[in-house]
């Protein structure tokens, strides 16, 4: 059994076959899927692993379960294209694991057939035209490519899930719409989390203030204000340099609590989030070193200085006002060494997934 992404793959048990045939053809593609992930030969501590590799599969994992809870239910193979949708997103990103692996490029993503998504994944772009309409590029499957070539008839596209034709009933919803809101607390603790749980923290009496987001292992995790206000962007991507995250947010301003979700890969990941002052923030002249998102004292002059990063993506840091609101973005770079100008002493905050380094030149 595989080693995942944060603490280790849930064993993988074969589904029970369903009475229908549709439906138990998508139960074995889902085992089958489930058999690939689970003798996969990567692994996450292996030498060489890189923050892409675990975010590929982290995606296999998150459409593997996905798969399984959309399957559940009374359903037919008719109404089950997000469950194949699923299994296409979650056998894309093996493919891109492998490729990752091999040092190749990442294979190019066709969209499912236009005409059906159950047809699979689109392997041509051909011309056609709807009856009485103007002719355009589309993305077939191999069979309708061939039937298109032979008889440049009429083919209706099959209606995208969740739509329905006159006089059709309307399904009973699969989900409720509500979502589990926990009570405001000083400190916000948790293991794992798939971002369904909205958790409160209590915002403390003194302004303005940092979240301090801290993980007990290493692990991909997002984190989302509910709330948007005086933010350059709700969402903060908290991964590092392969330590456990230990990330300082400025908090959004709220009068008693702010809302926030978390996001975990791994979904075994103990973390916790508290309040924290200002003078939280590690302060510097010269140079500081980091991993992952931050917010830093810089009190240095105006000047040049020089970013240095380590990651798998954009990184960014922006200059915040004195209520740690974004003000501007002052450096956004990828992996490599970029020169900027410092505006001057003050709070920054640093959005990477990676480690990086600041200094003045």
């Amino acid at each position: 059994m595989r080693r995942g992404v944060g603490g280790g793959l849930r064993r993988l048990w074969p589904w029970r076959a369903r009475n229908e045939s549709g439906l138990a053809e998508i139960d074995a593609e889902i085992t089958a899927f489930g058999e690939a992930l689970n003798a996969h030969s990567f692994s996450p501590g292996q030498l060489g692993a890189t923050d892409a590799m675990h975010t590929e599969l982290a995606r296999a994992l998150d459409a593997y379960e996905q798969a399984k809870r959309d399957l559940g239910g009374d359903r037919t193979r008719t109404d089950a294209l997000d469950v194949l949708r699923a299994l296409d997103e979650g056998r894309h990103a093996l493919a891109c694991l492998d490729a990752l692996l091999a040092g190749e490029p990442l294979p190019e993503r066709m969209p499912l057939c236009f005409f059906d998504a159950r047809h699979g994944r689109a392997v041509r772009q051909v011309r056609w035209a709807p009856p009485g309409g103007n002719a355009r590029n589309i993305a077939v499957c191999a069979a309708d490519a061939v039937r298109l070539a032979e008889s440049p008839g009429p083919i209706t596209p099959r209606p995208e899930p969740g739509s329905r034709l006159p006089g059709a009933q309307p399904r009973t919803a699969k989900f409720p719409t509500t979502t589990l809101v926990s009570a405001p607390q000083p400190q916000v603790s948790g293991t794992g989390s798939s971002g369904d749980q909205t958790h409160q923290l209590a915002m403390p009496s003194y302004r303005p203030a940092l979240m301090v987001f801290s993980t007990n292992e290493r692990a991909p995790v997002n984190l989302r204000f509910e709330g948007r206000k005086g933010r350059s962007s709700r969402l903060y991507r908290l991964s590092g340099d392969g330590t456990p995250v230990i990330a300082r947010i400025p908090l959004p301003e709220a009068k008693k609590a702010v809302a926030f979700r978390v996001f975990a890969s791994g979904g075994r990941e103990t973390w916790t989030a508290t309040a924290a002052p200002m003078r939280e923030a590690p302060r510097f002249h010269d140079e500081i070193n980091g991993s992952g998102s931050d917010v830093v004292h810089y009190r240095g002059d105006p000047g040049p200085g020089v970013l240095r990063y380590e990651g798998p993506s954009v990184i960014q840091v922006e200059a915040l006002d004195d209520r740690l609101a974004y003000r501007v973005t002052v450096a956004e770079g990828s992996s490599g060494e970029l020169t900027f100008q410092w505006p001057g002493r003050g709070y920054y905050q640093v959005r990477s997934a990676g480690a990086w380094s600041l200094s003045a030149a």
